[in-house]
């Protein structure tokens, strides 16, 4: 399938810099600056591929590639001419390759490329695959020590590096802004990664994606490329406006992974579920099993259950250590695991080609997110199955979670009311407090509240680790805006995913059909049509 390029024109800015230490300094000089639509564009078309032989030499020589995949070079070139995009690809597609090439190019000619992207997983394991290739890269992570990122901000700031990535978070940090006023002009490309984290519509909001807008507005980067796997057409939409595209060009590629075989079983209780695991992975057809579950306490729980059959299990959720986690990471790439079993913190970018099942053991909370964790198989182009282990309980599970992720505003408000009139309730258990809230949340929710809170400088913690309420004049400005109608509008769109999940577990008609209708693919809009590659077609 050709790639869909919807609007033409430009966006490349002249490389003006004059970076301010802080994130509000950077809303500032963007406001002065103008927006992006201010910056010299041109309409005229690219030449085709006319980087052709350069992209082909740096694909064989750094990469081995012998050739690209379809669509990889219409964007590069793009990328390249300076014009806006928004890049979306299947997992497998080999989408981050469309910024590491023109990365590697631009650095040829001294240039420096910042790659923002969620998870420190997807940017060790992306790091360490560049530097095993000979290309200069660091990821600036809380993973590394003190001296460690003092030692990579001195390497940006003297240009040693051609990519360097970071999380969003990084651009809080005073330190990090010093090191990208000091690369200047050098500063020839910013990545998005996972772009559709940026998106209050996707599956995986994150609020300090949100940041990356404004550093935008007030880097001014010659070239702009964000790139996802998952995002509906309401999602892309929503990126190129948060990342102040202006006329970005939409590269969108079939969704449609032929070797992989969809299917749903319908499981009675743990036990059954758990025999129906244990077959899933020891029947594997060879290569090793990915199993996701939807909490922490599941995941220990299938590892366990894996382990105690005799298979080599380790699991991977946020609760673990860095190290654990990335001794369990570094265990499952190098093939001595039959299972991984993990939450979404595990997946983003990490490459592993001969994973031959993946396993829902918990039904996921949305289609963006199914799909891009079962995509994470067969991406040898072998025949993989991807497995969802159904029980209707599993939706309330999922419910109880969006619950605990959004509290509601009358929570958040009454929280802080409390803790303003009662201080001395800082200090409280979470499961104490919820008493004295609207609505008797779970605690869960409490926490959640009081991280929110926290988040938006409407907290903070004292000497004693108690929470103290700060009044709104308080603090500022230094936090971010806390829209608590937001909140609630976000765990709608939760629970319409949600809603979309339980249908797909119950849809009588193909699967295959139903994930990429979803997703606005062209060629799978007809309800009728078919595969070869899902159990309801099978049964037919």
């Amino acid at each position: 399938m050709n790639a869909i390029s919807t609007v033409e024109s430009a966006g490349r800015g002249a490389a003006t810099r004059s970076l301010p230490p802080t994130v509000a300094d950077l809303s500032a000089l963007g406001a002065r600056v103008g927006p992006m639509s201010a910056l010299p564009t041109t309409s005229a078309p690219a030449q085709a591929l006319r980087h052709g032989a350069a992209l082909a030499r740096a694909a064989r020589e750094t990469f081995g590639f012998a050739e690209l995949r379809p669509g990889q070079a219409e964007v590069m070139e793009e990328v390249l001419d300076g014009r806006p995009v928004v890049t979306v690809m299947p997992t497998g597609a080999g989408k981050s390759l469309c910024f590491q090439l023109p990365a590697v190019l631009l650095g040829e000619q001294g240039g420096v490329t910042l790659v923002v992207s969620p998870l420190i997983a997807l940017m060790k394991d992306q790091v360490d695959v560049l530097l095993a290739r000979g290309v200069a890269a660091a990821a600036l992570t809380s993973m590394a020590s003190a001296a460690e990122q003092s030692e990579i901000l001195e390497g940006i700031r003297g240009g040693l590096y051609t990519l360097v990535y970071v999380a969003p978070e990084r651009f809080r940090s005073p330190r990090f802004l010093d090191a990208l006023m000091a690369i200047g002009s050098r500063l020839a490309l910013i990545a998005v990664d996972e772009a559709h984290c940026i998106s209050e519509w996707g599956h995986d909001f994150r609020p300090d994606y949100r940041r990356i807008g404004e550093a935008i507005l007030a880097l001014r980067p010659p070239r702009l490329v964000a790139l996802t796997a998952t995002a509906t057409p309401e999602v892309r939409e929503d990126i190129a406006t948060q990342l102040r595209m202006q006329s970005p060009r939409i590269h969108v590629r079939g969704f449609d992974r032929p070797n992989l075989h969809y299917s749903v079983e319908r499981v009675g209780g743990g036990d059954d579920k758990a025999r129906r695991l244990i077959d899933l992975v020891r029947m594997r057809p060879g290569g090793v099993a990915l199993v996701y579950a939807a909490t922490r306490k599941n995941a220990e729980k299938w590892a366990d259950a894996l382990s105690r059959a005799g298979m080599r299990a380790r699991v991977y959720h946020a609760g673990l250590e860095d190290k654990a986690r990335e001794k369990a990471q570094d265990s499952f790439m190098a093939g001595k695991l039959d299972a991984i079993v993990a939450t979404n913190a595990f997946g983003m970018g990490v490459d592993k080609s001969d994973i031959r099942v993946v396993v829902h053991a918990d039904l996921p909370r949305s289609p963006e997110a199914y799909y891009q964790e079962a995509g994470r198989g067969g991406r040898d182009g072998v025949a993989t199955a991807c497995v969802l282990l159904f029980n209707h309980s599993d939706v309330r599970l999922q419910e109880f979670l969006i619950g605990a992720s959004y509290p509601t505003p009358e929570v958040l408000r009454g929280l802080w009311r409390l803790l303003r009139d009662e201080p001395e309730l800082g200090a409280a258990d979470p499961d104490r407090l919820r008493g004295r809230l609207p609505g008797d949340p779970h605690a869960s929710a409490v926490k959640s509240a009081l991280r929110i809170l926290a988040r938006h400088g409407l907290l903070r913690e004292d000497a004693e680790g108690s929470y103290v309420a700060v009044r709104p004049e308080e603090h500022g400005g230094g936090g971010e805006k806390l829209d608590v109608e937001s909140l609630s509008r976000r765990a709608e769109v939760e629970r319409g995913k949600l809603k979309t999940m339980v249908e797909y577990a119950y849809h009588a008609a193909c699967r295959r059909q139903f994930i990429l209708d979803y997703f606005g693919d062209e060629d799978w809009r007809d309800r009728q049509q078919r595969c070869a590659g899902c159990d309801t077609c099978d049964a037919l």
